[in-house]
C-alpha cells in the first residue's frame, strides 16, 4: 500500500488489501490467510469476492462478542 498508487475503495476491497491495510491499523502483521479463513467462515463479499470494509468490521466484532 505504502508507495503504491493504487486506490482503495472501501465497499470493494481485495483479501490483499484489506490484510495490508489492517496490518497498517493494528502495527502487526495480518496475514491473508487470516482474512481468508474470516471469509470461509462466512465473512460477508460481494459476487467478485471482496470485502466491504465496513460491513467486514462489522462481521468481526459480531464474532467477538460470539465468545469462542
Amino acid at each position: 500500500m505504502e508507495g503504491s498508487n493504487e486506490e482503495l475503495n472501501p465497499n470493494a476491497m481485495t483479501v490483499e488489501q484489506t490484510a495490508a491495510l489492517f496490518s497498517k491499523l493494528r502495527r502487526r502483521r495480518v496475514p491473508v490467510a487470516e482474512i481468508e479463513a474470516d471469509i470461509e467462515a462466512g465473512a460477508p463479499t460481494n459476487g467478485a469476492g471482496h470485502l466491504n470494509l465496513l460491513t467486514y468490521t462489522a462481521w468481526m466484532l459480531k464474532e467477538a462478542g460470539r465468545g469462542e
